[in-house]
């Protein structure tokens, strides 16, 4: 069977081949010109980038072509946008039904609509509402996961994390903008449309009936959301159920192993939800400047919980290279002239000059030219190297590399160069470098005599497995050995 499946596959008349390869070079150099040039002068015919990390890439999804991508990318923003505006539907469910006049009709609660329960039901009326409404959000960025994954096809899970962010923040913004201030985004937009000029005067009549409800959502979040993240539900219920239902000299070694199962940052998560309070801080500072103290407070309460996350429990996945840092800076700044925008609105409503209104026009240009200028010369320049530096960088491992091969300085003979860890197979598929398995002893303690049987017999059964032979072709000219089997070229 293993010699067909290789047959079949070097066939020249089948098409197998992948529409994403990886080329890898020994100089930096090379690797810059190639990345900055175009190839080709057919348009979306050879689409050439810094290949990513190893661990970053979703081997199932590199053979999906660019063309039926792009078209999937483009149906699931029109629904995902769609979605936006319809988004004051669900939600407006939501609030109807978290209220303790609802609760009360539910067998066995009929107790809360009495008369000595008034208390509580103020507190159910004002702390249901943001409960059910951070239930609802926090179904989003799962969604948006398996959009990107199952439907769009993306080949790295950084580029999932950043349409994850961005789609997850936008929605954050309909939240506040569209559903919960404006009521129904059908009668705000009828009204715009019948009155275009007063857009911002619509704007700032509907925000300040809610600062309220946006300063018990972050008060929420800081007694709720964060403790929830320190206490990790999750993990603690995984955990307790193993220590439950499985005694641990019944477990292999494997099992216990992933009983401390690393955990990840869930960046699609934990950057919106940290955005979220900071555009509703920039939002409504001007409208009731008391919720910068909310917010001052949530972000002192969250730096603490995070360093500690960040030190002591999240593990990285993969490398990115601070890819999503730069978006989140672009983001954040939108919210700004969001919050600029809502500023001239409430200027309107409390009677202000139309001079005085239009004097918050330099502080939106300003704050558009700060992301342009934050673009241009930082976020876009920090995806590849340029050629002067990579210039000098291979200078410097080539000096480097003679220097130790001279052995002239002890210093030298101790350092490293990046061609010393040069892997041909770093972007082949796991699933053809990975090594034999073998079954592990049952404690890392000490070896077992069964255990060792069973690994010998093991190994005396794959003596007798047909491996494919290298098909490979030296070069007479450069001496260079191309892997035809290889991802690698």
């Amino acid at each position: 069977i293993t010699r067909k499946f290789f047959s079949y596959h070097d066939d020249e008349k089948t098409d197998v081949t992948s529409s994403t390869g990886f080329v890898t070079f020994l100089d930096l150099a090379t690797v810059t010109c190639v990345a900055s040039a175009p190839l080709t002068h057919k348009p979306k015919t050879l689409n050439v980038s810094v290949a990513p990390e190893r661990r970053d890439i979703l081997w199932d999804n590199c053979s999906r072509r660019a063309d039926v991508n792009e078209t999937r990318e483009l149906n699931a923003n029109i629904s995902l946008v769609l979605g936006a505006f319809l988004w004051s539907i669900p939600l407006a469910g939501v609030q109807i039904f978290a209220t303790a006049d609802t609760l009360s009709k539910f067998p066995g609660l009929g107790w809360i609509v009495d008369d000595d329960q008034e208390d509580l039901r103020t507190l159910l009326n004002s702390y249901l509402p943001v409960v059910a409404l951070l239930t609802l959000i926090l179904i989003l960025p799962y969604i948006f996961d398996a959009v990107a994954i199952s439907y769009e096809h993306r080949k790295t899970l950084s580029e999932i994390n950043k349409t994850t962010v961005s789609r997850y923040f936008y929605y954050q913004l309909a939240n506040i903008y569209i559903s919960v201030t404006a009521g129904s985004i059908w009668i705000s937009a009828q009204q715009i449309i019948n009155r275009p000029y007063a857009a911002l005067e619509i704007l700032g009549n509907s925000l300040p009936a809610v600062v309220g409800y946006f300063i018990t959502l972050i008060v929420t979040k800081m007694l709720a959301g964060l403790p929830i993240i320190i206490l990790r539900p999750y993990a603690l219920c995984r955990y307790a159920l193993l220590r439950l239902l499985q005694r641990k000299k019944f477990m292999t070694q494997r099992e216990l192993d992933n009983v401390y199962c690393l955990e990840p940052v869930y960046y699609g998560w934990e950057y919106p939800s940290q955005m979220l309070v900071i555009v509703i801080c920039f939002t409504y500072a001007t409208i009731s400047p008391i919720i910068l103290i909310f917010g001052a407070m949530y972000f002192i309460a969250a730096l603490m919980v995070y360093k500690k996350q960040v030190l002591y429990v999240y593990t990285p996945f993969y490398e990115s290279g601070g890819d999503l840092f730069p978006m989140v800076c672009d983001r954040t700044l939108f919210g700004l002239i969001c919050g600029q925008l809502t500023f001239m609105g409430y200027s309107i409503v409390r009677g202000g000059h139309f001079l005085q209104v239009s004097s918050a026009i330099p502080l939106i240009t300003f704050t558009f030219f700060v992301m342009t200028y934050f673009r241009n010369h930082y976020a876009e320049p920090s995806q590849r190297l340029t050629l002067e530096l990579a210039m000098q960088l291979d200078e410097k491992i080539k000096e480097t590399a003679q220097a130790r091969d001279q052995g002239s300085e002890y210093f030298y003979r101790k350092k490293t160069i990046p061609q010393d860890s040069f892997d041909p197979n770093y972007y082949r598929q796991p699933v053809m470098t990975e090594p034999d398995g073998e079954p592990l002893f049952y404690r890392m303690e000490g070896q077992d005599e069964l255990t060792k049987e069973v690994r010998k017999k093991l190994k005396r059964s794959r003596l007798h497995v047909w491996e494919p032979k290298r098909v490979s072709v030296i070069d007479r000219d450069s001496s260079d050995e191309v892997d035809f089997r290889s991802d690698v070229v």
